[in-house]
C-alpha cells in the first residue's frame, strides 16, 4: 500500500514537472514575437545609421573645393608669350594680338615677350624654347596654329591659348579664342550700303578661314539690309594668301575697275597691296574709292585718307580675363570677342561722314547688343558661299 502510495506521490510530481516545463516551454515562447519587432526596428533604425555618411561625403566635397585655390596659389601667372606668324608691324592681325597682349603686360605689372615673323608651319621649337623660359602661358595666335600647340600642350603641360579651335579645349590646359566678328562686319556693311555712290560694293579676302566667312556673310548682310539693289563682288587672292599684297593688289584693282567704290578687305600682311589698289585708282581721278580694313588700326598711315573704317579686334579683355583664370584655376575654356563685350568693334568714321550714315550704323548696332538683331555666324566656307549667293544672286 505504501508503495502504492509513493508510486501515486512520484506520479503526481512528474506530472506537475511535466506541467511546469510546459508552461515554461510555452513561456519562453512569448518573447519571439517580442523579439521579431526588435528585429523589425532593426531597418527602422539603419536610416539613421545611414546617416553619418552623409557628412563624411560632404567632407569628402571640401578637399575638392579645397584643391583649386590650392593650384591657384601655386599659378601665380609672372610670364606670357604670343606667337605670331608675321610681323608685329602691320598693322593688322599679328600687330593687334602683339600690342594687345604688351599693354596688358604693362598694366599687370608682368613679362609679354612677342615670338614674331614665325611662319605658318610647325612652330614646336619655338613653343620648347618660351617653355624653357618658364613662361607660364603661350598664346599661339594663328588659326594654323590650332593643332601644334595643343598637342604640345598635352605632351607638356604648358598652358596654351588656341585660335578657332573648341574641340581642343582641356579645363586647366587648353582655352580657345573665338571671334564673332560678323556682328560688326554687318555695321561696315551698313556703312558701305549707306556710302557707295556707284551701288557696287566688292570684298577681297586672303583665304577662307572661319574669321573671314563670319564677316563677309555679316558685311553682305549688313549692305543686302541697307541697300537690297546693290552689286555684290567677292574676291579671293588665293590659299591661305595672308601676306601676298601682290597678288590682293591685282584682285582689288579687278573689283575697282568693275564698278566697286568701296573694298572690304580681309588680308593681314595682303591688306598692304589692297590700299596700294585703291591708292593708285583714286591717283587717276574720277569717284573717290573708300576702303574699310579689318583688325587693325591703319589711320597713322593713310596719307591718302582713302581709310573708311576697320572692323577692329581688340584682344585686350580676353587676355586680361585668361590670365586671371590661370591664377584662379578656372583657365581652359573657351573666350568669345564679340559687339557686346566690345572685343570686335567699328574704328571711328572719319570726319566728313554724313551724320545720317553714323546714325544707321549705331541704330544697328543698338539693335545687336539689344538682341533685337540677328547676324548669321557661317564659319564654313561653302556655307558662306551660299549664303552670299542667297543674298545677292548672281545675275
Amino acid at each position: 500500500m505504501k508503495h502504492q502510495k509513493h508510486c501515486y506521490y512520484w506520479l503526481v510530481s512528474a506530472l506537475v514537472l511535466l506541467l511546469a516545463v510546459g508552461l515554461t516551454a510555452c513561456a519562453g515562447g512569448q518573447p519571439a514575437p517580442t523579439q521579431a519587432p526588435a528585429v523589425t526596428k532593426a531597418p527602422v533604425a539603419q536610416p539613421t545609421v545611414a546617416q553619418p555618411p552623409a557628412p563624411t561625403q560632404a567632407a569628402a566635397v571640401k578637399p575638392a573645393a579645397t584643391q583649386a585655390p590650392a593650384a591657384s596659389a601655386g599659378a601665380k601667372v609672372k610670364k606670357v608669350a604670343i606667337v605670331i606668324p608675321a610681323s608685329r608691324t602691320d598693322h593688322g592681325w599679328n600687330q593687334q594680338g602683339a600690342d594687345n597682349l604688351t599693354s596688358v603686360g604693362k598694366e599687370l605689372g608682368i613679362t609679354a615677350e612677342v615670338a614674331e615673323n614665325q611662319g605658318y608651319g610647325d612652330i614646336t621649337p619655338v613653343l620648347r624654347d618660351l617653355q624653357d623660359k618658364g613662361f607660364d602661358l603661350i598664346i599661339c595666335h594663328a588659326s594654323g596654329y590650332q593643332t601644334v600647340c595643343p598637342e604640345f600642350a598635352k605632351k607638356t603641360k604648358v598652358k596654351v591659348a588656341a585660335i578657332e579651335n573648341q574641340a581642343a579645349v582641356t579645363p586647366g590646359l587648353i582655352s580657345d579664342i573665338e571671334t564673332q566678328a560678323q556682328e560688326a562686319a554687318y555695321l561696315a556693311g551698313v556703312l558701305a550700303g549707306k556710302m557707295t555712290k556707284s551701288g557696287t560694293v566688292g570684298v577681297v579676302t586672303s583665304g577662307e578661314p572661319p574669321t573671314w566667312n563670319y564677316m563677309t556673310v555679316g558685311f553682305a548682310e549688313g549692305l543686302k539690309a541697307t541697300k537690297p539693289d546693290a552689286k555684290f563682288l567677292y574676291s579671293v587672292i588665293g590659299e591661305a594668301a595672308y601676306e601676298d599684297a601682290a597678288g590682293a593688289k591685282r584682285v582689288t584693282a579687278s573689283e575697282l575697275a568693275a564698278g566697286a567704290d568701296i573694298i572690304f578687305g580681309m588680308g593681314d600682311g595682303a591688306s598692304f597691296g589692297m590700299v596700294q589698289a585703291v591708292e593708285e585708282h583714286n591717283a587717276k581721278g574720277g569717284a573717290k574709292a573708300w576702303f574699310i580694313d579689318v583688325i587693325g588700326d591703319k589711320r597713322d598711315i593713310d596719307k591718302s585718307k582713302l581709310l573708311l573704317s576697320s572692323v577692329l579686334f581688340d584682344y585686350s579683355g580676353i587676355y586680361k580675363q585668361m590670365i586671371k583664370d590661370v591664377e584662379a584655376g578656372t583657365f581652359g575654356k573657351v573666350y568669345t570677342m564679340d559687339v557686346k563685350n566690345n572685343g570686335v568693334h567699328l574704328l571711328d568714321l572719319p570726319p566728313g561722314v554724313p551724320a545720317d550714315v553714323a546714325d544707321a550704323v549705331q541704330k544697328a548696332k543698338a539693335e545687336i547688343v539689344a538682341d533685337k538683331l540677328k547676324v548669321s555666324a557661317i564659319s564654313d566656307s561653302q556655307k558662306m558661299r551660299a549664303r552670299i549667293n542667297e543674298l545677292f544672286p548672281k545675275r
